[in-house]
C-alpha cells in the first residue's frame, strides 16, 4: 500500500494495490513498472472512492444519534453515507441529486459519541464533496 499526503491541501490518498516508490502529479514508479495518473477508470475498471472525516467527540459526553445527515455535493446516480463508531461501521446508499444538496437518513440504533462520517461512489461515478451537516439529537443522561 501507498500513502500520498498532498502538502498544499493535507489531503491524503491511499493505492492499495500498487507499491509505488516514488510519485508525481501525473505519474507513479514502482519496480513493476511506471504509471499514468489521471483518467476515469483504473485499467478499465470504475474507481471507487471513500472519503471519511475524523472521529471527533460531539460536543459532550453523552451518547448521540442522529436524525439526518446533509451532504453538499456534485454528481449523480448513487453514493453511499458511510458512518464510523468506535467498533462498528454503518453504510446507507442515497440519491446524489442535482441540486447540489444530497440526504442520508441513518439508521435509529447508532448510539456512540465518537463518530466519523463519510460517502463512498460504489458504481465509480465521479463526484465532489464541499461538506457533510449532520442533525444531531442526544440523550438527556445516557453516558455509557
Amino acid at each position: 500500500m501507498t500513502i500520498v499526503m498532498n502538502t498544499l491541501t493535507g489531503s491524503v490518498s491511499e493505492y492499495a494495490t500498487f507499491d509505488f516508490d516514488s510519485i508525481t502529479e501525473t505519474h507513479a514508479g514502482s519496480a513493476t513498472g511506471l504509471y499514468t495518473l489521471g483518467g476515469d477508470t483504473d485499467n478499465g475498471v470504475a474507481i471507487v472512492a471513500e472519503v471519511i472525516t475524523g472521529k471527533p467527540l460531539w460536543d459532550d459526553q453523552r451518547k448521540k444519534r442522529m436524525d439526518m445527515v446533509w451532504l453538499s455535493m456534485k454528481g449523480e446516480g448513487v453514493a453511499e453515507l458511510i458512518v464510523r463508531g468506535e467498533n462498528d461501521e454503518w453504510r446507507y446508499n442515497f440519491p446524489v441529486r442535482a441540486s447540489g444538496q444530497s440526504r442520508a437518513k441513518p439508521g435509529l440504533g447508532i448510539r456512540e459519541n465518537y463518530l466519523a462520517f463519510g460517502v463512498s461512489n460504489p458504481g465509480g461515478e465521479a463526484f465532489t464533496i464541499d461538506q457533510i451537516s449532520v442533525s444531531v439529537a442526544e440523550s438527556n443522561t445516557r453516558r455509557v
